[in-house]
């Protein structure tokens, strides 16, 4: 990263991920397993130096499927509701929620039917996000 900071809308990031999602994917930003998952910084992309920060939005009633990572990760929903499940403990979530995930725990995010859910997450290390952003090599 050469700049010593980078600044962005999170309004830009959570419009843009709906807008790809209603698309059904862009070349951008491509729908991945059925949800939007967009990379806005990470090290491979020269973005970030040692973490990782992107959105994510699910359509109604979708749920990722199980997934861990060597990183810890921050999610907070910024639009919508559902459940994120962490190691088989349901946690229902709404716009504001903030939920931590230990490194290598298992976790699934379900939106609810009311409409989309998006999320904007950080990891750390930065590593799992490269097989997310189509433009990474993993």
């Amino acid at each position: 990263m050469s700049a010593k900071f980078q600044t962005r809308s999170i309004d830009v990031m959570i419009e843009g991920a709906l807008s790809a999602l209603s698309q059904g994917g862009t070349k951008e930003i491509p729908l991945i397993d059925g949800r939007i998952v967009s990379v806005h910084a990470s090290p491979a992309k020269g973005t970030s130096e040692k973490m990782a920060m992107g959105v994510s939005a699910l359509p109604p009633n979708y749920s990722t499927p199980v997934h861990s990572h060597d990183a810890e990760e921050f999610a907070l929903v910024v639009r919508g509701a559902g459940v994120i499940s962490v190691d088989g403990v349901d946690i229902p979530v709404t716009s504001g929620s903030i939920v931590t995930v230990a490194p290598n725990v298992p976790h699934i995010t379900t939106a609810n039917s009311d409409g989309p859910m998006v999320v904007y997450w950080t990891y750390g290390p930065a590593g799992s996000e490269s097989r997310w952003d189509p433009k990474v090599e993993s």
